[in-house]
């Protein structure tokens, strides 16, 4: 039995009191989250036995207390789920009112707790939930689990995919599912009246964006290494009107920094664009363009504004910010 099968293949009857899941894709949290719904929680009891929380709002503790301890109207159970980013990744003071209703938990209501990030697993409020329900850490599928997954997605959307484009999509975007779901509904989109993708479908289609998407993102990292920063907000709302995802934007910035600063290094020991493109085993265009406008900063510029970038994946990682907000912070930052 896998993680999510605790929960999802036990009738109501055997839920148990407490889940808490957690993880650092924000695409399989949701997953888990919109499942969990579908399978117990149906329209006839959502209005009175089904409360979801924030810990964004105020007194959240006190809350959840008020929400745990409602006996459910008309029903055997109640359902309660709570999303938090305070209270089980490190010790916080308050962890001892968490640790109380725990350990007087009705048996009339079932909590799923969704954590995005590292659960410390040293924590008395975690020890607790172990003693009552199930700790889950929901990670990424890799190698044949991917093949399955992306094979799936496409299933559920009534294609069928041939294993080099699963392969090229793999490569491209590795097991960042959120961005992978996000190629798959434009494939399908494109070839909406096709029952077979092809691997010259998927190339052509991703190619192109990707291509497109590159350079708009090198206008919006040229505007950071300029130093014009309005310029740079201004090219990132466009995008993201125009459905590019923030997450795959952050991703593209940091390589596109990463090879700035690895080329400027380089450029400095005498190599010329090709002798760059061989050993850092990169496509020549890219590297081209770095190497233009690697007199525009200084490298110690360069790692300062990498780790704000990569400071701005972490707050979406641990859900301090969301991406549009955390990539807006970085660009403003000095």
């Amino acid at each position: 039995m896998n993680n999510l099968e605790k929960i999802f293949n036990v009738t109501e009857d055997k839920l148990k009191p407490v889940y808490l899941i957690y993880g650092e894709d924000s695409y399989l949290l949701h997953d888990c989250k919109k499942k969990f719904i579908e399978r117990y929680i149906s329209d006839e009891i959502r209005d009175f036995n089904y409360t979801f929380l924030d810990d964004e709002v105020e007194d959240f503790l006190a809350t959840l207390k008020n929400q745990v301890n409602t006996p459910p109207f008309m029903a055997d159970k109640r359902y309660i789920i709570a999303r938090t980013s305070r209270y089980f990744t490190e010790k916080n003071e308050r962890n001892s009112l968490l640790v109380k209703l725990l350990q007087n938990f009705p048996e009339t209501t079932v909590l799923l707790i969704i954590v995005e990030g590292k659960v410390d697993q040293r924590l008395k409020v975690v020890e607790e939930v172990k003693k009552i329900g199930e700790v889950i850490n929901l990670k990424p599928p890799k190698y044949k689990e991917l093949d399955k997954w992306i094979v799936n997605q496409f299933k559920i959307r009534g294609k069928i995919v041939d294993a080099g484009s699963v392969k090229l999509l793999e490569q491209m975007f590795n097991n960042e599912l959120e961005l992978l779901n996000s190629e798959i509904e434009k494939i399908i989109t494109y070839k909406y009246d096709e029952k077979r993708i092809t691997l010259r479908d998927v190339k052509e289609i991703i190619s192109k964006d990707k291509l497109i998407e590159d350079n708009i993102i090198f206008s919006l990292t040229d505007a950071l290494i300029s130093k014009q920063k309005g310029r740079a907000v201004n090219i990132l709302n466009e995008m993201i009107q125009q459905g590019a995802l923030p997450l795959r934007i952050l991703g593209t910035i940091i390589w596109q920094l990463r090879l700035f600063l690895s080329v400027k290094v380089l450029k400095r020991e005498g190599k010329d664009p090709v002798a760059i493109a061989k050993t850092l085993k990169s496509h020549q265009y890219p590297v081209k363009k770095c190497y233009h406008l690697s007199n525009n900063f200084t490298e110690e510029e360069m790692e300062l504004m990498l780790e704000r970038f990569l400071q701005a994946n972490l707050h979406i990682v641990t859900g301090k910010y969301d991406a549009r907000m955390a990539l807006e912070l970085a660009i403003l930052e000095d």
